[in-house]
């Protein structure tokens, strides 16, 4: 089947950001004592910060939200330099809007370092949506930032395809 519609999830499958989460994680774990461990990097990621934070530091709300803000500010310093797109993600992306299908993004980025580093890397102009996390009234795997993300492409779900490795966006996309 061919498919008028894409959309995209941006840290796993267009851009890989893991230098600049690498970079955050490490000054900020570095500065609140907290043992960091390369091989659970991907867990760190991924765990909701009051979690993680809580698992080393309990009952200081005020570290808590200073370590957020530490992480946060060093990521904001970080991302863009860091951030690369994958090469086939890019000639793919290149290729469906060169042949007129409407592409979008629903991530959890934030969307002004998703419009960042499209535009550092040619690709800004080519995604007629993207939804970031502070758009997201309801996170994923829940169809809305989907359906939003299709409402600004001028699009519905029939003949659209969601590119992604994370299972959140396959149980979205079903």
């Amino acid at each position: 089947m061919v498919y008028q519609n894409y959309i995209f999830d941006f840290g796993s499958t267009v851009a890989d950001l893991t230098n600049g989460y690498r970079i955050a994680y490490t000054t900020a774990f570095q500065h609140f004592d907290m043992p960091f461990d390369v091989s659970k990097e991907k867990e760190y990621y991924g765990m909701p910060l009051d979690v993680l934070f809580s698992k080393y530091h309990r009952g200081c709300t005020c570290m808590y939200r200073d370590f957020v803000t530490m992480l946060m500010s060093t990521y904001d310093r970080n991302v863009i330099a860091g951030t690369t797109i994958y090469a086939d993600a890019g000639r793919c992306i290149a290729m469906l809007h060169g042949i007129g299908c409407r592409l979008g993004i629903v991530s959890d980025s934030y969307e002004q370092h998703i419009h960042q580093i499209l535009g550092e890397f040619g690709l800004g102009k080519m995604f007629s949506s993207v939804v970031g996390a502070e758009r997201m009234a309801l996170r994923r795997p829940h169809p809305y930032c989907l359906d939003l993300c299709l409402r600004e492409m001028g699009s519905e779900r029939t003949n659209t395809l969601v590119v992604s490795s994370n299972p959140k966006d396959i149980e979205m996309g079903r």
